[in-house]
């Protein structure tokens, strides 16, 4: 099952810690930002910016955000002090990104849910650093709405991992 390779890797307790160390993060990479605001990467760029977090937002179009912060076309863009890269794109765009991202070894990576494949599940296994993979960024980010139900309907069949 997805996801599942990180609870062979690490106990659930790491994991957990983990997912928690990745939403306490204040800045990290948006990689898959859209302007448009019915798209997934614009609810989740605004959704944690309102949280208080700087979002530095890719994608390849490039350009500025409604907020007026710039948007990098491409993850070797992004300022180096960033350490922390969300990504939710589609899985061969991940495959891409991962490409030239991972020889930066981040320390926090999200693979948000449907982004990944099996291919990008096996190229994460050997890596160092907070991983997270196959899990929904909003749920996990103090959700509000839907994204709180669907916090609490994960808890409730033991699938949070939180």
């Amino acid at each position: 099952m997805p996801g599942n390779f990180l609870k062979k890797i690490y106990p659930m307790k790491k994991f957990t810690d983990d997912i928690r160390a990745f939403v306490s993060q204040k800045q990290l990479a948006l990689v898959g930002y859209s302007s448009n605001p019915k798209k997934f990467g614009h609810d989740v760029y605004k959704t944690l910016v309102d949280k208080g977090c700087t979002v530095y937002p890719v994608n390849p179009a490039g350009g500025i955000t409604p907020n007026g912060d710039t948007i990098y076309t491409d993850v070797s863009a992004v300022p180096a002090e960033v350490d922390a890269f969300l990504l939710v794109t589609k899985p061969e765009v991940t495959r891409k990104v991962l490409d030239e991202l991972l020889p930066r070894k981040p320390g926090h990576l999200w693979v948000q849910q449907m982004s990944g494949s099996k291919e990008i599940r096996e190229m994460l296994e050997g890596q160092s650093g907070n991983i997270i993979y196959s899990r929904c960024i909003l749920m996990h980010a103090h959700p509000t709405g839907i994204h709180r139900f669907h916090r609490w309907l994960a808890g409730v069949f033991g699938r949070l991992g939180d």
